[in-house]
């Protein structure tokens, strides 16, 4: 006599075949993961391609020496950089010359870009636009900067330079052009403790390792070593015949001022209150 399996047990029956199947492939699904991770784990990757021709005089660029497990950390998945969902090398599509395969899009391109979010230069400026770092940012145009090729570009075995202390003020006095107002008292100190305060991830402290390099944020056309001359060294009158699109001075003061505060998500003085800032002369 043939026993009869009740719709129950039988319906057990085939949960419990199916949990085992989604559970095989599940398992195999995280070996293909984990061997697929593991494969892009090695500590440090010289990129390949030739080393770039620095300025006159200064002789070749070191090849880049890239840290992945760093740059792992910072992302959160592998498409983010392969995002072609491959992880061979970049020049196995992107070679030197341009290929096909990777659009034409040539090696240095592809790794220099600024517009592409896959790119070093394009990655790293898209996390400018976080709060502690937009309020210098924001005034700079993206792109890499000849002073930032030696950050990637540099020998891993040459002792690292130790950075040049600059004197600077703890106050400043800004009251060149005040005609109505008292001259503003701006606390330097704090604006630069804040700023150093800002810069402690490892991408800040990679580009901001010279002393001057934050002083660029406000003073934008200074070389890091050297001490910034006064904003109205440049910014003189308005609209004028050499640089008609320059700010004068003081526009410069508060679009500087005005325009940092914003972009960090520090509460800026209202433009029309001009007593926030400015007391009053008796």
């Amino acid at each position: 006599m043939v026993k009869r399996v009740s719709r129950s047990r039988w319906g057990r029956v085939c949960l419990l075949a199916l949990t085992l199947t989604l559970a095989a492939a599940l398992l195999a699904g995280l070996e293909v993961g984990e061997g697929r991770q593991a494969k892009a784990q090695s500590p440090q990757i010289v990129m390949s391609g030739t080393a770039i021709g620095g300025k006159p005089g200064q002789g070749p660029l070191s090849k880049a020496v890239f840290n992945h497990q760093k740059h792992e950390a910072a992302v959160s998945n592998c498409d983010s950089c392969h995002h072609t969902g491959s992880q061979e090398a970049c020049s196995t599509c992107h070679t030197s010359q341009g290929s096909p395969d990777g659009g034409n899009v040539q090696l240095s391109q592809a790794m220099h870009s600024a517009t592409s979010k896959f790119s070093c230069v394009g990655c790293h400026f898209q996390a400018t636009k976080k709060a502690n770092c937009a309020g210098c940012h924001q005034g700079i145009a993206p792109g890499p900067k000849d002073a930032s090729c030696a950050t990637c570009h540099k020998d891993p075995k040459a002792p690292a330079a130790q950075p040049a202390k600059l004197a600077q003020p703890d106050t400043v006095d800004i009251g060149s052009i005040s005609k109505k107002y008292m001259p503003v008292s701006f606390n330097h100190s704090a604006h630069v403790d804040y700023l150093k305060a800002a810069a402690k991830g490892d991408l800040a402290k990679a580009f901001h390792s010279e002393a001057g390099t934050l002083c660029q944020g406000c003073h934008h056309n200074t070389p890091a070593d050297m001490v910034p001359p006064k904003c109205g060294t440049c910014h003189g009158k308005a609209n004028s015949a050499d640089e008609p699109k320059r700010p004068g001075l003081m526009a410069a003061y508060h679009i500087q001022c005005i325009q940092c505060h914003k972009a960090m998500g520090v509460e800026p003085v209202a433009a029309t209150d001009c007593k926030g800032c400015h007391a009053p002369k008796k």
